[in-house]
């Protein structure tokens, strides 16, 4: 028999492997501890410092649960508070985070992140006096390990914002649950599935590729959820930096989420959806418009001066609300001032679907001033472009031209409504009368009848803000006269038996319609009064 296998030498190997198993079975708590909780009582705030951890013990390998708890007394304030993970490669099950503490943990180096296989929990067990927001900032990149929730409650009764580091995993799908005025901040969240949910929202909040204050190229672009995001009770969305790339977003039924592209200030944001956009009668989109810095281009730049959605697929609008908001110049002292006739794509999609809630093709609507003290706000013309490829949404900052247009279509009658029977049976018209700002509408239908100017109806109409108005158009007791005469001149006789049919003679007068246009002290500045006049035929 050879010597290795020799019966003595089997023994001794087995004994050799079950003393080795022991040792390693008495070493394991110490690498794998079951929990850990701050105390940062120690010297310095390094996670390695072993008295900064309950135990006297710092977290190496893997933890079950990592916990920043409430602050003690015996150790309160920001030195305690405040942490840097100088601790490579450790895998974390729960990570707990007290929300009332005011943690700002930040890592050493690019390499010292955290595995997570559990989820994450942001909350407080007590409440603090309402008033001050809180914040917390966990900046340690975080890689999602497996399939996982997180459960952002935040402090009772008080805006809570967690600042969080880069979010990665796209292997693995996350829910996170939001409690109302919570913010969950992060600079990319590239995971798998992404589902929100509650009344809080998440802020993607990554410069972009080009930080416009100096130049500098920041590659590569934010990643959202590639495999998609879906927001339900509540949740809301928001972007905040330049170039964001995301899969599909998709807003449930009911759900009164808002998407929000911008900070309000240069520059926009922009956020490219390889797959379908879905919002929801229910739900909100709101975009920041700013004004082109006149040293950079003349012509607005999507993402540094206003916000844009870039949809590969599929935008459903579904009458959504749209909420435009006034953004500052590129110094951020003041209101930017928009330039009339100048046009910005707000949304580009293979196909559009619907329109917001609202808002009819060409319609104006008011842009939300940056100031509050503002006197009016900018109006502008919305239009959805669905003849082009690819489709797109634009709005276009009105200026003499477009309110000439506007007010014209106030003078517009269709075809059915220009007969004398159809004006008698009514008394009028009745118009819709998009006003491109606040101010007075007087309108008048005008005639010469034997040398002498007849008024046939008259209308006015007082809008205090941009949007629909409707305008009664009403006769005039001449011009009831006269359209009862002209009725009656173009009246066809029943043939009676054994009578040939007579052709009536073609009677219609033709109309002056007129429009002015006066302003008030809530208008535009730039704004005089204006006058349109256009021929209508009546028959």
């Amino acid at each position: 028999m050879r010597p290795y296998m020799q019966p003595t030498t089997g023994r001794r190997l087995r004994r050799v492997l079950a003393a080795g198993t022991a040792a390693l079975l008495l070493t394991a708590p110490a690498a794998l501890a079951s929990d850990i909780s701050w105390l940062g009582s120690g010297q310095g705030a390094t996670w390695s410092t072993a008295t900064n951890w309950s135990g006297d013990a710092a977290p190496s390998g893997s933890v079950t649960a990592l916990t920043l708890p409430p602050l003690s007394t015996g150790c309160s304030g920001w030195a305690c508070a405040y942490g840097i993970d100088d601790i490579p490669t450790l895998t974390v099950g729960e990570l707990q985070i007290d929300a009332a503490s005011g943690y700002l943990v930040s890592p050493l180096t690019a390499a010292d992140g955290i595995s997570l296989t559990g989820g994450l929990t942001f909350s407080s067990p007590g409440t603090t006096a309402a008033g001050a927001p809180l914040s917390t900032a966990f900046t340690v990149p975080l890689t999602l390990a497996a399939p996982q929730s997180w459960n952002v409650a935040g402090v009772t009764g008080t805006a809570t914002t967690l600042q969080l580091g880069a979010v990665t995993g796209v292997r693995s799908a996350l829910h996170v649950n939001l409690a109302a005025g919570v913010k969950l901040a992060s600079p990319e969240l590239d995971t798998g599935p992404l589902s929100i949910a509650g009344a809080g929202t998440v802020e993607l909040s990554n410069p972009g590729p080009v930080q416009p204050l100096t130049g500098t190229v920041v590659t590569p672009p934010p990643l959202l959820a590639p495999a998609g995001v879906s927001l339900t009770s509540g949740a809301s969305l928001t972007l905040t930096g330049e170039g964001t790339i995301s899969g599909p977003i998709t807003i449930a039924p009911g759900s009164a989420s808002t998407l929000t592209l911008g900070p309000g200030s240069a520059p926009a944001a922009t956020l490219l959806s390889y797959g379908n956009v879905t919002l929801r009668a229910s739900s909100a989109l709101a975009l920041w418009i700013d004004a082109p810095a006149a040293a950079v281009h003349a012509q607005p730049a999507a993402g540094s001066d206003y916000a844009q959605l870039r949809v590969l697929g599929n935008l459903s609008l579904n009458d959504a609300t749209l909420t435009l908001v006034h953004g500052y110049t590129d110094t951020q002292v003041a209101c930017a001032q928009l330039t009339p006739g100048q046009t910005y794509t707000l949304a580009i999609a293979t196909k559009l679907i619907g329109t917001f809630a609202g808002i009819a093709n060409g319609q104006a609507v008011g842009l939300g001033a940056c100031d509050p003290l503002a006197p009016t706000p900018t109006a502008l013309i919305i239009h959805y472009n669905t003849t082009t490829h690819p489709q797109t949404v634009t709005a276009t900052v009105i200026g003499v031209p477009q309110i000439r247009t506007l007010v014209s279509a106030a003078l517009t009658l269709p075809p059915r409504a220009a007969t004398a029977p159809g004006l008698l049976h009514a008394g009028g018209y009745g118009a819709v009368y998009d006003a491109p700002a606040p101010g007075t509408l007087a309108l008048t239908w005008t005639t010469r009848l034997h040398g002498r100017l007849v008024t046939v109806a008259s209308a006015s109409n007082t809008a205090a803000q941009v949007g629909p108005r409707r305008l009664a158009i009403r006769l005039t007791p001449a011009g009831r006269r006269l359209l009862r005469a002209l009725a009656r001149a173009t009246h066809v006789p029943r043939p009676g038996r054994g009578r040939r049919a007579r052709r009536a003679p073609a009677r219609a007068i033709t109309l002056t319609a007129t429009a002015t246009l006066t302003p008030n002290a809530q208008s535009p500045s730039t704004l005089t009064a204006l006058t349109v006049r256009r021929a209508i035929r009546i028959s």
